[in-house]
């Protein structure tokens, strides 16, 4: 099993980081590719990266942050050389209007040049993407406007935390991406437009993730998240495909070191 996305690389794991790996390798979880959010944490995953073999650095900056910290290119693109072997993955980047759409441009921006930067080091685009509270679409429709735009054949990544509903999804299976999922379709009130999109999707384009200390899925709701309870995502997945866990962590996995090159040891 790998969590594809996890945040180990936060304040939230400062001082026990090593223990919830630690409990996630004693959980059957063989990989962990730690995703950034701006250069700090960026350089934090990098760090846990060098530490343990079996985890890995995403490196970004997230559409939040795009009003208070500059996307260097430059600067991204040296801790990118200077670690490239560490690094299996730009971002998580994207767009996000939860909270207010009016740097919307900014995030368009900054967005196009994570992509130029992937395509620069042939490296997978993890891709954010949460609408406004009014409008839980709009950030999904424009995101797929702007990978439209991208030269056939060139994108390559996974658009994480997918909380849309089928049509959406199919748009972004169209354009050869995967789709992860979290925690989020074990909750109770996990809608069925969601539950609907695990059990379409293709089973070679899934892609299980915690996105802790996020999103923590049930039976562990109101706790800190870590990469060891994605099982828990696994195993709905698994009911709702109506296949074995075992089947589901075979096929996720293979999933993950597609396209992330993952060497599992």
């Amino acid at each position: 099993m790998i969590d594809t996305h996890a945040h180990l690389n936060f304040e939230a794991f400062q001082n026990d980081y090593q223990q919830a790996i630690q409990r996630a390798f004693e959980n059957d979880v063989r990989s962990i590719i730690n995703a950034s959010s701006n250069f700090l944490t960026s350089q934090k995953a990098i760090e846990i990266a060098k530490e343990y073999n079996q985890c890995y650095a995403a490196v970004g900056l997230h559409p939040i942050h795009v009003k208070d910290e500059d996307f260097d290119v430059n600067k991204y693109t040296e801790l990118i050389k200077n670690n490239i072997d560490y690094i299996k993955a730009i971002g998580e980047t994207g767009l996000d209007f939860y909270h207010s759409d009016e740097n919307k441009n900014e995030q368009a921006k900054v967005l196009k040049q994570h992509i130029e930067l992937a395509h620069t080091f042939n490296l997978p685009l993890i891709l954010h993407c949460r609408g406004g509270k009014e409008n839980p679409q709009n950030a999904y429709l424009e995101l797929l406007e702007i990978l439209k735009s991208i030269p056939v054949n060139s994108l390559q990544g996974t658009i994480h935390c997918f909380s849309s509903n089928w049509h959406v999804a199919q748009e972004f299976l169209n354009l050869g991406l995967y789709i992860g999922f979290t925690g989020i379709i074990t909750f109770k009130n996990a809608g069925k437009e969601l539950l609907e999109v695990v059990k379409n999707t293709p089973l070679d384009r899934i892609l299980t993730e915690t996105d802790c200390p996020y999103l923590s899925p049930e039976p562990h709701r109101g706790e800190r998240n870590e990469p060891g309870y994605v099982m828990f995502t696994a195993k709905k997945i698994a009911e709702i495909k109506n296949i074995s866990l075992k089947e589901i962590d075979k096929i996720t996995t293979i999933n993950a070191k597609k396209l992330f090159n993952l060497i599992l040891s």
